[in-house]
């Protein structure tokens, strides 16, 4: 399994898996939400594009 390491919002370390998101939506502030479904929600200091290419995941 692979795992990207992201710091949230609050400086926390997250571990995602990039098989398990659905999407990433941008929220202003360069603030971006990763979704793994659910209440699997991480806010990351990104914008959508720096975070899709830190998964390694193809767009859709």
């Amino acid at each position: 399994m692979k795992l990207v390491l992201f710091e949230d919002v609050n400086g926390l370390e997250v571990f995602v898996n990039p098989e398990r998101v659905i999407w990433v939506r941008e929220y202003g502030d360069r603030n971006t939400v990763i979704s793994c479904g659910g209440e699997d929600k991480f806010m990351v200091r990104l914008t959508p594009a720096q975070a899709v290419a830190a998964l390694g995941v193809p767009v859709r």
